[in-house]
Order: C-alpha cells, then structure tokens, then sequence
C-alpha cells in the first residue's frame, strides 16, 4: 500500500500504517496520518481528504503558528514547547550544516523533557478507537510530528530502524518542492544557508540519538509514558490494541 497520500498541497501527508511490530504483528493502516500543515491542503485536495473519515487532528504547532494559518478542519490544538529559528536569538551563531542539525537534537532533547504532558495527553486521545483516523501535524511535519511519530512507532514496538525510516521520508518528500524556497527565506532573515540546510533536513543521526537518551534517560518509551508524560498501564495497552492488527 502507498503510504504518501499524494496531495497538491500537504507534501508530507503520509500513513504510518504496515510497519512490523515485535509481536510480530504490524501497525495499523488508515489510523493514524502525519503530515506537514493542513493549511497547505488546496481546495482541490479537500475532498480527498475529507474522504479519509478523520475522526481527530492534533495541530502540534504553536499558537502564534495557528493563528496565522489555521488549518481548513476544526482540530485539537495540543501545542509542543519549541523553538522558533527565525528568532535570531536562537541560531545567529550557526554557520555549518551540522550545527544546524545539532540545533534540531537540542529541540528534540528539550521537547522530550518539556512536552512530556501534550504527549501524554496525543497518546491518551490516540487510545481512543472512536477518535480514529487521526492526523497530526506541525509546520513542515519534520520536528514535532517527527517526535512524536518517532515514539509512537516506538511505544507500538516498531523495531528502531524502520522508526528513523519513516523519520527521513519527510527529506524525499519535502526535499525538492518546499525546502529550497524555505531555505532561502531562512537566508534572508540572515541565518547561514548551511546552518538552515541543516536545520530543515530530518538527519537520521539526530532521531537515532534522541531516541537513545529516551532509551537511557527515560528507562525506554515505557518508563517515559507512564512516568513522564502520566499516562495509565490501561491507556498504553489500549493504545497498542487500536494500532496494531
């Protein structure tokens, strides 16, 4: 099955669906979606969309995000605590690619510590079999989704490297039509071109360390949900029982 849903507007609009589980089962197809800002969605694509059934969508952005471009749906609007990079204050100083990219663990590591009770609260709501399909989303779906995509493929026991996989899908699907014309805004705004390359990749290495200190800090995904992020035994083992078949 294609996993992109192939919209004119959303390029990073993808099902999470099929991915091996260490049940030995896999993931469920048409549950949950992440994508890039629903905003992006054409009048044209709407239909398509409407036509996936979509119980929820959870905007990870923040409110500042919303308020300029809301999206064309009603959502939830659970807001993860991030950095904004066109705040010069936040990236003046990066000049290489891998500063930038070391930036974006720096934002994973803080939103691992300080969005723990929105992802709490997704994974909750995500539990719910009458809140299914869901969709969530961000900005680009790259940083935020990203995450917490990443551990909830994590917390459905997708093996590691099939997470970071579907991690770096967001490059070929962003690469060619979006990135370069963000990119160059980026340097306008005066940030270093390889600094803002960086920043706007999804660098495998960076999830791949993020989710080793969830690993070694957290005590695993489940030291994390439970501990961390107050979700209930009952809630987690609802939520593998709504996404995996």
């Amino acid at each position: 099955m294609n996993r992109r849903i192939p919209f004119a507007g959303a390029l990073n609009f993808r099902d999470i669906g099929g991915y091996p589980t260490s049940n030995g089962r896999h993931t469920r197809w048409r549950a949950v979606y992440r994508s890039d800002s629903l905003h992006y969605l054409t009048p044209q694509d709407l239909p398509s969309f409407d036509a996936l059934g979509i119980e929820a969508i959870y905007d990870l952005r923040r409110a500042s995000e919303l308020r300029l471009h809301p999206g064309p749906r009603p959502c939830v609007h659970l807001e993860l605590p991030s950095a904004d990079p066109l705040d010069q204050g936040k990236v003046s100083g990066l000049k290489t690619r891998l500063e930038g990219e070391q930036w974006l663990l720096s934002e994973c590591l803080g939103m691992l510590t300080g969005a723990a009770a929105p992802f709490g609260v997704l994974f909750s709501r995500l539990a719910d079999a009458q809140r299914l399909p869901a969709v969530i989303h961000c900005l680009g779906g790259k940083d935020r989704t990203g995450l917490a995509i990443a551990l909830l493929l994590t917390a459905l026991g997708v093996r590691r490297e099939d997470v970071l996989d579907d991690y770096q899908l967001t490059n070929d699907c962003l690469a060619a039509a979006r990135i370069p014309e963000v990119v160059q805004s980026f340097v306008e705004s005066g940030i270093a071109r390889d600094a803002a390359e960086g920043i706007l990749s999804a660098p495998r290495w960076a999830m791949a360390q993020a989710l080793k200190s969830l690993d070694e800090i957290y005590d695993g995904i489940d030291g994390y949900l439970l501990g961390h992020c107050g979700m209930e035994p009952a809630t987690l083992t609802a939520l593998r029982t709504a996404l995996i078949i």
